[in-house]
């Protein structure tokens, strides 16, 4: 995967309002202000990943319609999703988006092959459609590092299959709110 995105909707912790009203007038005076904190890093070898399918069997695509999954994951590290007293900061989540062509709710693959497409499912067995959101994840913290785990697996897309090298290219966003 390349060309990946790292959005981290951050910990508020502070929001202020200040309204100074002078007593020459009625001009205002409005500040506001937020003291942020960072939630997670994608640990660097999770920024750029290449997943190699394989070679995928003809008859397998078209007998099963799945075949060869093939796990992958993103890992996050230095993560600081609590306050020093080591209590949660209340209800705190990661959301997922991968992106891609979308060729009916799928990933399309480009290349020489035809007939198949790639689908991504989360651990939960979610499948992910290409710029849709997959269901927020409730994160769990180990050692100040976390592992999001996915399935890659190539399926029939209902055309005829044509032999031949294909590629996918997806993107992903994670979101933390």
């Amino acid at each position: 995967m390349s060309g990946n995105t790292f959005t981290t909707a951050t910990l508020l912790l502070l929001v202020g309002a200040v309204t100074v009203l002078p007593a020459w007038g009625g001009s205002r005076f409005n500040m506001n202000g937020a003291i942020v904190a960072t939630a997670c890093d994608i640990d660097t070898k999770s920024r750029d990943q290449t997943i190699d399918m394989g070679t995928l069997p003809f008859d397998q695509v078209v007998n099963s319609s799945q075949a060869l999954a093939r796990p992958f994951s993103i890992s996050l590290v230095s993560c600081a999703l609590k306050h020093s007293n080591d209590t949660i900061l209340g209800r705190q989540h990661f959301r997922v988006t991968f992106d891609g062509r979308n060729e009916d709710g799928r990933f399309g693959v480009d290349g020489e092959a035809r007939g198949v497409a790639l689908a991504l499912s989360d651990a939960q067995g979610n499948e992910a459609v290409p710029g849709v959101e997959l269901p927020a994840q409730t994160p769990v913290l180990q050692a100040k590092e976390m592992r999001l785990n996915y399935i890659a697996r190539m399926v029939s897309n209902n055309q005829p299959l044509q032999t031949g090298t294909y590629t996918a290219l997806v993107r992903y966003q994670l979101e933390y709110y």
